[in-house]
């Protein structure tokens, strides 16, 4: 069996959920051919930077824009005129990978980005094809770039996803709510001492998670600032991604505030350190919400992108299972009252273990597999 996963290098969330299901179909099935790609290596540089890089200049530097953009593309990803000239210009973009794909002859082809997604459904169109292409979508809603005829099913976060999607015109046989794929290992887990033990931290006082994202997008050294000569009421443990100069900068700061902060760069563990904290404060990425969920950790959400982030951040607020940061002077302040609120601390981290899908990979994989041998 050949399997194909494909991913956009928009954001670190697609690339991540697509290895998370590499790794479902491999405990699966371990005999099969099972390879990840990112169809944006099979673009000119030209559009891989503007598509890519130009998305994270976007988010960082005109939020606000993106939301606009999100919206409008929402609003009118049916026009016709509009779907016509996506189309195009996305085949005309990637006729590398189109070549690939039919070279590679994939028994089964998942997507966890809507453009790889567009182009194997357009094509299903033109000619018959031998492989059912699937989409695990990654956030908690749906935008509408995602929904095109021909994707054989859809794997979604939550209910209302799903009904959004039958809403939309989607066979309702064909949606199937199991979360969104995170990595297997987020299934396992440690008391939280045996956590802290591995990672070497003390247990005089409570851990407070800082996460960047895999690209060290946010504002971390804001936050990290906003403890400044406040009596420590926790240990911070900072996860600054891929943006060694973030870290860096993260380090010197740390050095000059009374809360003691322990800094990383890119980590394998992040599950282990999940397994730690007490409280976790992040970005509402849907893989990094995902996971957060999975182990059961309350959540301080901070700047949520206007569009897909929003959505995620009002979903864990309107279950219980986080509390918005607005301000990140406030960081301390917001942080100390979580702390000592234990119960509310409390019912937030069950509120968020009930809404965990650790198993959601799998979940998928095993849905896919049952599909197969119809």
């Amino acid at each position: 069996m050949k399997i194909l996963l494909l991913h956009a290098s928009a954001g670190a969330g697609h690339r991540r959920a697509a290895e998370a299901l590499a790794k479902a179909f491999l405990q699966a099935r371990p005999e099969a051919e099972v390879k990840v790609c990112d169809i944006l290596d099979y673009t000119a540089g030209i559009f891989r930077k503007t598509y890519s890089e130009g998305y994270l200049d976007l988010v960082r530097k005109a939020p606000e824009l993106w939301g606009y953009l999100y919206s409008e593309a929402d609003r009118k990803a049916d026009v016709p005129w509009r779907k016509e000239i996506r189309a195009v210009f996305n085949k005309m973009n990637t006729l590398s990978f189109l070549k690939f794909y039919k070279e590679f002859d994939p028994d089964i082809a998942v997507c966890t980005h809507f453009m790889p997604l567009q182009l194997l459904t357009r094509a299903s169109r033109r000619r018959r094809r031998q492989a059912r292409v699937y989409c695990a979508v990654t956030d908690f809603a749906v935008h509408s770039l995602w929904i095109l005829e021909n994707t054989d099913t859809y794997y979604v976060a939550m209910e209302e996803a799903r009904r959004h999607l039958v809403r939309r015109g989607q066979p309702a046989d064909r949606v199937v709510v199991t979360g969104i794929p995170i990595d297997p290992v987020f299934q396992q887990g440690q008391s939280k001492a045996d956590a802290m033990k591995a990672l070497g931290l003390p247990s005089d006082l409570p851990v407070v998670l800082l996460l960047s994202g895999g690209f060290g997008v946010g504002p971390t050294l804001d936050l990290i600032r906003a403890f400044g000569q406040e009596t420590p009421v926790c240990r911070l443990v900072v996860v600054a991604g891929a943006n060694e100069k973030m870290k860096q900068e993260a380090e010197a700061l740390a050095a000059t505030i009374r809360t003691p902060v322990v800094v990383h760069g890119f980590v394998s563990n992040i599950h282990v350190m999940m397994d730690a904290c007490d409280l976790v404060i992040s970005k509402p990425g849907g893989l990094t919400t995902s996971e957060v969920l999975a182990k059961g950790r309350p959540m301080l959400v901070i700047n949520p992108i206007p569009g897909q982030e929003q959505r995620n951040c009002e979903t864990v607020l309107e279950a219980g299972a986080a509390a918005r940061l607005f301000e990140v002077e406030d960081a301390y302040f917001k942080v100390k009252s979580l702390l000592e609120d234990r119960d509310r601390l409390d019912q937030m981290g069950n509120r968020a273990k009930r809404m965990g899908r650790p198993n959601a990979a799998a979940a998928i994989v095993a849905d896919i597999l049952a599909r197969e041998t119809k």
